[in-house]
This record gives C-alpha cells, structure tokens and sequence, in this order.
C-alpha cells in the first residue's frame, strides 16, 4: 500500500496538502500550502471535508487507516508528522 500527497483545494478551507492511501483520500494538512507560483492544484479535483471523512472513516471501518493501524506500506509512502 502507498501513501502519497497532494496538493488539493478542499471546499472551505482552500489549498491544502491532502494524504491518499491508494488513492482514498483520510486526511490534509491545511498548514502546508502549494508554493505561490504552483497553481497545477487547481486543474485536480477539489475535495469537500465529507469527502475526507468518509475516506478516512472508510479505511478505518476496514482496518487500514495509516496513522491508527499497522500498514504494510511501500518505501515511498510518507506520512504527515503529526
């Protein structure tokens, strides 16, 4: 399994750094924002706050929440720091 970050506009909030488990989005970091020149966000799909939660409830119904669970996860996976 991987986990990996993007930058995603989440409705709300605004720009934020987003972490995906294979995809599933389970949390953001809405202290880390793209750099003022990135703006590549903007042409990826924006996320709500149900959008992360129902990801994040999701992988923790089925025992796979990264930060709550033991995850097998590949070498290039990174977890948010806190």
């Amino acid at each position: 399994m991987k986990v990996y970050w993007d930058y995603r506009d989440v409705d709300g909030v605004g720009p934020c750094k987003v972490y995906f488990l294979n995809g599933i989005p389970f949390t953001f970091d809405e202290d880390e924002v793209p750099p003022v020149h990135d703006k590549e966000y903007l042409n990826k799909q924006s996320l709500t706050n149900e959008d992360i939660f129902k990801g994040s409830s999701y992988l923790m119904e089925e025992g796979f929440h990264p930060l709550l669970d033991e995850v097998e996860l590949d070498e290039c996976s990174e977890l948010p720091t806190e």
